[in-house]
C-alpha cells in the first residue's frame, strides 16, 4: 500500500513537472505572459507616461513650485507604486493619467495668459493711448501668429510675444487683453471666455488646432512620418571565431530590452529593422527570423532608430551595450543623428 502511494506521488510530480514546462515555453514563445511579467511592465509603462508628463509641465514652462502639478504628480505615483494588479494600473492610465496631463494644460495657460497680460503691460507706448482697446492675439497651427487690435504695440512687445509662444504644446488658441484706460490710470487685464465673445473665430481656430494635434498624435503614436534628432543603434552577432554559443546571437528579447530602455529613457518615436512601433507592436523571433509587426527584418546589421533626447538615451543604455560588448561578444555601434526620419505604420 504504501509503496502504492510512492509510485502515484512520482506520477503527480511528473505530471507537474510536465504541466510548468509548457507553461514556461509557451510564455517564451509569447503566445501567453506570465501575470507578474504584466504587471511589472504595466507599472513601468505607467511610469514613463508619468515622467514624460513631467517633462510636458516643463517643457510648457509651468513653475516648478506649481502647486497643483506637483499634488497631482505626488498622488499619481503614490497610486502607482501602491497598485498590485494589471487592472489596478490600466485603470490609472486610462482615467488618471488625462487628468494629470489636464491639469498641466490649464496651468500652462494660466501662466502664460498672466504672462501675456504683463508684457503688454511693459509696453513703452502704452502711456500714449487716450482711449480704452483690445488686443485679440491668435495662436494659430505651425507656430503662427496674428494680432487684432494692437497696433500701437512696439516692434519688441510683438517679437517677444512671438519668439516666447509654444502653440504645439498650449490649447490656448485666442486670448484677449482689455486696456482700461481712466483719466491717467492705465490697466490690463484678460478677457475671456472666447467663445462667448468671438465664436466663429473661436471655432475656426478650434478646428486648426485639432487638426493639428490630429497629426502630431498619428506621428507620435507610429502611424504617420516623425522626424527629429536622435540615435541610430547597429546590432550585429559576434563576429564568427568568438561565435560559441546562442549567448553570442542577437534574440527577439535582446530587442525588447533596448526598445523598452529607449521608450524609458524618453524615446518619443522608434522603428525596428523599419518597421514603425505601434500600441500593439510585437517583436518576436519565430525559428531564425526575428519578426516585427508580424514581417521579418534585416539582422545583418539589425538597426534600431530612436527619435528623442540622443543624450539621454546613450547614457540609459550604456551599461547594457557594454554588457553586450563585454559579455556576449554582441557587435554593437550607435550613432547620433540631427535628423532622422521614422516611417508611419499603415493601419491594419
Amino acid at each position: 500500500m504504501a509503496e502504492r502511494f510512492k509510485i502515484t506521488d512520482v506520477y503527480v510530480l511528473v505530471a507537474v513537472a510536465l504541466l510548468l514546462s509548457v507553461a514556461l515555453l509557451i510564455n517564451s514563445l509569447g503566445f501567453i505572459t506570465l501575470e507578474v511579467g504584466e504587471f511589472h511592465n504595466a507599472r513601468d509603462y505607467a511610469l514613463s507616461l508619468l515622467e514624460f508628463n513631467r517633462r510636458l509641465a516643463s517643457d510648457l514652462e509651468v513653475p516648478e513650485d506649481s502647486t497643483r502639478v506637483r499634488f497631482a504628480y505626488e498622488n499619481l505615483h503614490k497610486a502607482i507604486d501602491n497598485a498590485t494588479t494589471t487592472e489596478e494600473i490600466t485603470n490609472l492610465i486610462l482615467s488618471d493619467m488625462g487628468a494629470f496631463e489636464d491639469t498641466i494644460r490649464e496651468e500652462a495657460d494660466y501662466y502664460m495668459t498672466n504672462w501675456l497680460e504683463w508684457v503688454i503691460s511693459q509696453d513703452p507706448n502704452l502711456p500714449k493711448l487716450t482711449d480704452s482697446t483690445e488686443i485679440i492675439i491668435h495662436f494659430l497651427s505651425d507656430n503662427a501668429i496674428s494680432l487684432e487690435g494692437g497696433d500701437f504695440l512696439d516692434f519688441a512687445t510683438v517679437e517677444k510675444i512671438r519668439s516666447h509662444f509654444s502653440p504645439k504644446g498650449i490649447g490656448m488658441q485666442t486670448v484677449t487683453i482689455a486696456i482700461d484706460v481712466d483719466d491717467d490710470l492705465i490697466k490690463t487685464r484678460v478677457i475671456e471666455p472666447l467663445s462667448e465673445l468671438y465664436p466663429i473665430q473661436h471655432m475656426q481656430n478650434q478646428y486648426k488646432f485639432l487638426e493639428q494635434e490630429y497629426n502630431n498624435l498619428r506621428s507620435l503614436t507610429g502611424y504617420s512620418e516623425l522626424t527629429g534628432p536622435g540615435i541610430v543603434i547597429s546590432l550585429m552577432d559576434a563576429e564568427d571565431e568568438l561565435l560559441f554559443n546562442e549567448n553570442n546571437i542577437i534574440h527577439d528579447v535582446d530587442v525588447q530590452e533596448i526598445v523598452h530602455s529607449l521608450f524609458a529613457s524618453g524615446a518619443i518615436g522608434i522603428s525596428v529593422g523599419g518597421k514603425r512601433l505601434v500600441v500593439d507592436t510585437s517583436i518576436r523571433c519565430v525559428g531564425g527570423p526575428i519578426l516585427v509587426n508580424y514581417d521579418p527584418i534585416p539582422v545583418k546589421p539589425l538597426i534600431i532608430k530612436a527619435v528623442g533626447d540622443a543624450e539621454a538615451m546613450n547614457n540609459y543604455l550604456s551599461s547594457l551595450f557594454q554588457y553586450y560588448r563585454e559579455k556576449r561578444n554582441l557587435r554593437v555601434e550607435v550613432s547620433v543623428e540631427s535628423e532622422i526620419r521614422l516611417p508611419g505604420q499603415s493601419l491594419r
